[in-house]
């Protein structure tokens, strides 16, 4: 597995090559950045393959996550966004667009604020800003009230009223599949936190390890410099894809109002993890984004692999 070192902090990635034989990619390379308790593996193949259509692809895990280091600091969008500086540096990418969820969209954001130059335009899925939303409470998920049961059957009880509640109930899931497997039934699959047993505590030890031995949960809590006057300076194309009943609906409408070139896109019945429940709805809109920035014809997006909508889903993926 390839790990770059950068400044005392190795970085694991992947690089997926464009699919097009003998020709450069027609959009350019194309950056996937993971939000907070995923890492690389959140981009599955069902993402992956149909952009890698249109672009060479490179993934990587966040500091902390994944196959990358854990350092004790360094968890806030000021740092990654150096990380990610470096690690284009060390690919020898000039200029890129950024595909971004949740916290990773912080990251690519602050990116494209600190180094326009670098950045060709902007994919955002699921984006909190914390100028916009500087709060996310659990009762503000329209799902709760039905979800709410089943997490206490499983011994995780919350305070739905708390600041940042889908913190942790993030924390608590990891907690309660290492110490409680057979709460698992009761429990969705997310992002990894659950499945099979023998690697059930793989993302969910690592999560907790980040929470004890690192500073992320402070970082986090932490103001991201994101402000409505830096938004504003932002010129590159902005596409924000957003599930309709997610709690971060408000951050994708307040970017349509503070970025000149952005655009909204909406994911019916659909939450904050919808590019693992419902990825088309995710690639198809991608796809054409960047198939209009280098004046393709829209044929180059009728991907066979396209042609079907995601399976309806009664889960926390398809809800939350």
């Amino acid at each position: 597995m390839p790990v770059a070192r950068l400044a005392g902090v190795g970085l694991h990635y992947l690089q997926f090559p464009c699919r097009l034989e003998n020709v450069p990619p027609p959009c350019g390379d194309l950056v996937l950045v993971h939000g907070l308790a995923a890492n690389l593996g959140f981009w599955h193949l069902g993402i992956v393959r149909p952009l890698s259509q249109l672009c060479s692809l490179t993934a990587y895990d966040l500091r902390g996550h994944g196959r990358s280091d854990i350092p004790a600091q360094g968890y806030s969008p000021q740092v990654l966004v150096h990380d990610l500086a470096r690690l284009l540096d060390y690919l020898k990418l000039e200029r890129v667009h950024l595909l971004a969820h949740s916290y990773g969209g912080a990251v690519a954001l602050l990116f494209a604020v600190l180094f326009p130059e670098r950045v060709i335009s902007l994919i955002l899925a699921d984006v909190r800003l914390r100028t916009v939303q500087p709060h996310l409470r659990l009762r503000d998920w329209p799902h709760w009230p039905h979800w709410r049961p089943r997490f206490e059957q499983a011994g995780i009880v919350l305070d739905d009223d708390a600041p940042e509640s889908g913190y942790q109930l993030l924390v608590e899931m990891a907690r309660s599949h290492l110490h409680n497997p057979a709460a698992g039934e009761h429990l969705p699959r997310v992002f990894g936190l659950t499945g099979n047993p023998s690697r059930r505590g793989g993302t969910a030890h690592r999560w907790l390890h980040l929470q004890e031995s690192t500073s992320i949960r402070q970082e986090y809590l932490s103001h991201d410099d994101l402000t409505p006057a830096r938004l504003a300076t932002l010129r590159q194309p902005i596409l924000g894809v957003y599930g309709e009943q997610s709690t971060t609906v408000r951050s994708g409408s307040a970017l349509r109002r503070l970025c000149p070139n952005y655009r909204l896109r909406l994911v019916p019945n659909a939450g904050h993890f919808f590019p693992l429940s419902k990825p088309r709805r995710l690639v198809r809109p991608t796809l054409r984004f960047l198939a209009a920035q280098a004046n393709l014809a829209p044929a180059a997006t009728d991907l066979p692999e396209l042609q079907h909508d995601d399976a309806e889903s009664d889960s926390l993926l398809a809800s939350f």
